[in-house]
């Protein structure tokens, strides 16, 4: 267990510039989830993490182990970094038994005959896989495969395990029961992961932090989930993480409308002493609650039952905006029906600059 430091880490492909002076560090035994749109520069870091690509510029580190330097021109090799990793696709050998996969880093390694099968094994009853030891890939799910690659990954007693898109090709239930079997194998062995997606809503259910990433691959923003979801550190962040509503607003006589083709007085919050003139209202979808008594009026448009909440689309003018209830909400005060006309407000806003079409 051992904590992960990036540290003015720069690194191009040729003339493109993928980051630029990057830091970043992992607690010890923690999960850090970076996330981040595609192209942002994710994997060219868990690249550079893993020996794959050489920086540039900067410095990478693991506990007290320097595994790239420039100026001490310190670039320890990719197989001697000490790091697990677990791909998208999985990547297991479709020849090799479920238990000879997990062996084969510990082979490579030339680890001793007799440790190997028990290390093994003990590899997979931490994954729940002992019973398919003898199973080809070509036998298992994908939720399996993936389990399998895991295992592998943690076989080699991994300062740190890096984790890149686990589970994006699995279907919906399989991903819900991966994250848990993570966050689980996580406490069992006080491993420090660093876990790559661009699913923000995955990154919220497993993470202990999240990193977000930009489009131009700088760090927007560091923090557990709840400083995130609560104080975004701009609109990139808030529209990014979790899903949201944007409103144009205008200020006019000191006082603030909602712009969308009529324009709707605004009541609620907003920050003193700043012009809302070229600004957009930023609100969760949670955070539109109905209220007949708002002069603020809009026509429900459709709503779809999920489950566990409602959905609505509203249009206020010549604006859509979404709205979720959930079901204890919808319990106490009821639902509303297509077609209907209601008050709404909205609960803990934000205002940021309107973007550019």
């Amino acid at each position: 267990m051992a904590n992960v430091k990036f540290e003015n880490v720069s690194v191009s492909y040729g003339k493109k510039q993928v980051l630029k002076n990057f830091s970043l560090e992992v607690n010890s035994g923690e999960i850090l989830c970076l996330v981040g749109p595609s192209g942002c520069g994710k994997t060219t870091l868990v690249r550079a993490l893993l020996g794959l690509s050489k920086p540039d510029t900067g410095r990478i580190s693991i506990g007290d182990r320097v595994l790239y330097d420039d100026e001490k021109r310190i670039n320890v090799p990719a197989e001697k970094r000490n790091i697990g990793i677990v791909f998208q696709d999985y990547a297991v050998w479709p020849h090799m038994t479920v238990l000879e996969n997990v062996m084969y880093p510990l082979r490579k390694r030339k680890v001793p005959k007799d440790e190997i099968k028990s290390r093994a094994t003990k590899a997979l009853e931490m994954v729940h896989m002992v019973e398919y030891a003898n199973h080809l890939p070509s036998q298992l799910s994908g939720g399996q495969q993936q389990r399998v690659a895991i295992a592998r990954a943690i076989v080699v007693d991994s300062d740190v395990l890096v984790m890149d898109e686990p589970i994006t090709n699995l279907d919906a239930k399989l991903r819900e029961e991966m994250l848990i079997e993570i966050r689980m194998l996580q406490k069992r062995l006080g491993a420090t992961i660093l876990y790559i997606t661009h699913d923000q809503q995955s990154a919220l259910q497993l993470c202990d932090k999240l990193a977000i990433m930009q489009k131009d691959g700088s760090l927007c923003q560091y923090g557990t989930d709840d400083q995130i979801i609560l104080n975004p550190a701009n609109r990139f962040t808030f529209e990014f993480i979790g899903n949201s509503n944007f409103i144009p607003v205008i200020e006019q006589a000191g006082k603030v409308y909602l712009d969308c083709g009529d324009k709707f007085l605004y009541e609620g919050e907003t920050p003193s002493g700043v012009s809302l003139n070229g600004k957009d209202l930023a609100v969760r979808l949670n955070d539109v609650v109905f209220d007949n008594s708002s002069n603020i009026k809009a026509k429900v448009t459709s709503r779809i039952f999920l489950g566990n909440e409602y959905d609505y689309f509203l249009t206020i003018g010549n604006k859509e905006i979404r709205v979720e209830q959930a079901m204890l909400d919808a319990k106490e005060h009821g639902v509303v029906n297509e077609g209907d006309t209601v008050g709404i407000k909205f609960l803990n806003p934000h205002f940021y600059e309107r973007e550019e079409v």
